[in-house]
């Protein structure tokens, strides 16, 4: 793509447009990691995650997309000391429960999905943390996963070393609450802590 052929943006200032990626044909990104030249980003409706080689920023080209698991959100992700952290959740948006939008937005998450009751019900969605080796830019490799009893982890941090935090909706609460997670072994990340407010 040339310079005249990118986009305009509608607001810029002190700022000039030098590149632009379609992710691959998937416009749907939601949150974007950059570690060592490639973009990491999480995909609401394409159902997994895209890397994107940005080492000549003027041309930067999508190189690798992994698919989630069946009925699952990758739409969170945190890059730090060659790992990827890639949240796994239910897909609320194709969720019956979601079919108008607005029901995701209002209301405890937890009572609508029945996770608050620990109703045993069949889950067809993967929920957790998994973790990446992105030390090959674009050849990210799974090493680890950390499974939780619920809708699945939603918000990450992570800015190296031992801790990372998540939010996460679990069996037997209405809504996200704050989790620790040790990940001392990458290949074995576990939950360390867990805080939430009562009520």
């Amino acid at each position: 793509m040339s310079i005249k052929d990118l986009p305009t943006p509608d607001y810029a200032r002190n700022m000039r447009l030098i590149g632009h990626s379609d992710q691959g044909g998937r416009a749907d990104g939601v949150q974007l990691m950059v570690h060592r030249g490639y973009a990491y980003v999480g995909h609401m409706f394409s159902k997994g995650f895209s890397v994107i080689d940005l080492r000549d920023p003027s041309h930067p080209r999508p190189t690798t997309y992994i698919a989630a698991p069946a009925n699952t959100w990758n739409i969170h992700l945190q890059a730090h000391d060659d790992l990827l952290l890639v949240i796994h959740a239910r897909d609320m948006f194709a969720a019956a429960e979601f079919q108008d939008e607005r029901a995701y937005y209002s209301g405890a998450l937890g009572e609508k999905l029945g996770s608050a009751r620990q109703v045993a019900n069949v889950r067809t969605w993967s929920a957790g943390l998994a973790v990446f080796d992105i030390s090959k830019g674009d050849e990210p490799r799974q090493i680890g996963f950390m499974p939780v009893e619920g809708g699945g982890v939603h918000r990450a941090w992570y800015t190296g070393g031992r801790w990372a935090y998540v939010s996460a909706l679990l069996d037997g609460f209405t809504d996200y609450i704050f989790l620790t997670i040790d990940m001392s072994d990458p290949t074995r990340p576990r939950e360390a802590g867990r805080f939430w407010l009562p009520g």
